[in-house]
């Protein structure tokens, strides 16, 4: 729930891999992403207690695990499914996420 879709129920497969194909159809690299719940939210100055209204560019859970490496190559929104099925089971006390760039 924290991201461009955070209002929307949870997608289903298929509704993925329209959304990656969409981001493969316009060049960029899929990336994964995951965090434990208690690092994936930032809401004031997390847990370093760093103000970053005077550290611009810092921001305490910003920044997520990337899973492995971008998928730099990646043609096929099924190679970026079975990689998030791979993360999940890695790691299913997480949210995950895929960036596009």
């Amino acid at each position: 729930f924290f991201e461009t879709f955070s209002f929307l129920p949870p997608l289903s497969d298929q509704e993925i891999a329209r959304q990656v194909q969409y981001l493969l159809n316009n060049g960029w690299t899929p990336c994964i992403e995951f965090e434990s719940a208690d690092k994936a939210y930032a809401d004031g100055h997390g847990w370093s207690n760093l103000d970053s209204s005077i550290n611009a560019c810092y921001y305490d859970n910003r920044y997520w695990v990337m899973w492995k490496l971008p998928m730099y190559g990646c043609t096929n929104p099924e190679e970026v499914l079975q990689e998030i099925r791979a993360c999940t089971s890695s790691f299913p006390e997480c949210f995950i996420r895929v960036a596009g760039f």
